[in-house]
């Protein structure tokens, strides 16, 4: 187990009785297990912004209290160990993903403390010391969910910090080098031009001057890349129509004649509206779209962008390929800079994505498809 819970479990004073102790009570609590989430979610109800979370309506809130259900049987019943800890640390990474805030995490686990404490209180009404007992262990179990939750918390928070320091660090290094490479870059493409303009005539010189300008090209697509990356530019966000976003981007994007563009949900009046920079969010997607193509590898294939209605108002631009899909290994860490799969790839594009939605309050992940290829998502403020 993480070094962190062995140390909650030592400090706590969590151990086998304290397991026995719950699972002693478990059946005791089972004739309740409906009453108790129903009076959970019923609280949850009670508050607006608590309630703002859970955006499936009624049917998710029934899909909610089987979870919940389960997390008191495994809860109570233990054992209390590694898979216990990844069950937990699972949910509470999910918590961190939808943007619940923590402090809902004091109030939920405070909500079953004092309804499963009215219940041992009534269950050892006649036996004062195994009250004791059950209430001791109650505690200090529910001070490990607590502990588990708000830890991953503060690993969200490491890794952003993490990454913001590598990304000043790159920041750094990116705008001296671009201010170096662009003077370089300017006189081969003036003399490129020149050249031309002598062996317009001569097909194998042409052919050359063509590959020539083409990486000069590319070179100035990274140091654009670079500088984006140094900067850190506030978006000045505007309601805008996903529709015109998606159609921007892929004016500006560069896609192959042999891969078929689809796009989905930005129909004419039916498009919804985002609070988004106009340029940063057009760049973050035709560096989606582009990668997308880019998968294909030179092969015939398809990309299809679609604009879905995201949770807690959010709107998720999807873009998705049928290439090969991302490598089990590079997947977790796709957003970071300079991490590629890709033999000419420099790995700016997705932490480029993901750095834009930040920004805007929005979230970027990435998952392989079932059927093959890869899928990317943007999720930005809704702009009603």
């Amino acid at each position: 187990m993480p070094e962190f819970f062995d140390d909650a479990i030592a400090y706590m004073g969590f151990g086998p009785t304290d397991t026995e102790a719950l699972r002693a009570f478990r059946p005791r609590v089972e004739p309740h297990y409906g009453a108790l989430v129903d009076h959970f979610y019923a609280c949850i109800a009670a508050h607006p912004a608590a309630v703002a979370v859970i955006t499936g309506g009624p049917a998710q809130v029934e899909r909610l209290k089987v979870t919940l259900r389960d997390w008191l049987v495994s809860g109570l019943g233990g054992p209390h160990d590694q898979a216990f800890y990844d069950r937990r640390a699972r949910v509470g990474r999910v918590h961190v993903r939808i943007g619940l805030p923590q402090h809902y995490m004091f109030t939920a686990i405070n909500v079953m403390r004092v309804d499963l404490r009215l219940l041992v209180d009534e269950a050892y009404a006649d036996d004062p010391g195994a009250r004791s007992r059950v209430s001791i262990a109650l505690d200090r179990w529910l001070d490990l969910e607590l502990t588990i939750m708000l830890h991953t918390y503060r690993e969200d928070s490491d890794d952003r910090l993490d990454r913001q320091a590598r990304l000043a660090a790159i920041g750094q290094l990116a705008a001296s080098i671009a201010h170096e490479l662009r003077n370089p870059l300017g006189v081969m493409e003036s003399s490129v031009y020149l050249l031309r303009r002598r062996t317009h005539e001569d097909a194998w010189f042409a052919k050359h001057l063509d590959r020539i300008k083409g990486q000069i090209d590319a070179s100035g697509a990274i140091i654009a890349g670079l500088l984006e990356m140094a900067r850190d530019r506030a978006p000045s966000p505007e309601r805008v129509s996903a529709r015109r976003l998606v159609l921007e981007a892929l004016e500006g994007a560069q896609v192959p004649p042999h891969v078929e563009v689809v796009t989905r949900g930005i129909d004419e009046g039916e498009a919804p509206t985002v609070q988004a920079d106009v340029s940063l969010i057009v760049r973050a997607l035709i560096n989606l779209i582009e990668n997308a193509c880019k998968a294909h590898a030179g092969s015939p294939g398809r990309v299809e962008i679609d604009v879905l209605p995201g949770e807690h108002g959010c709107v998720d631009f999807v873009v998705r390929d049928d290439g090969p899909g991302f490598d089990v290994e590079v997947l977790p860490r796709a957003f970071e800079p300079l991490v590629t799969t890709r033999a000419t790839g420099v790995g700016l594009g997705l932490a480029l994505v993901r750095r834009v939605a930040e920004r805007h309050g929005g979230l970027a992940w990435a998952r392989n498809r079932p059927a093959g290829g890869a899928e990317v998502f943007m999720r930005l403020p809704g702009g009603a």
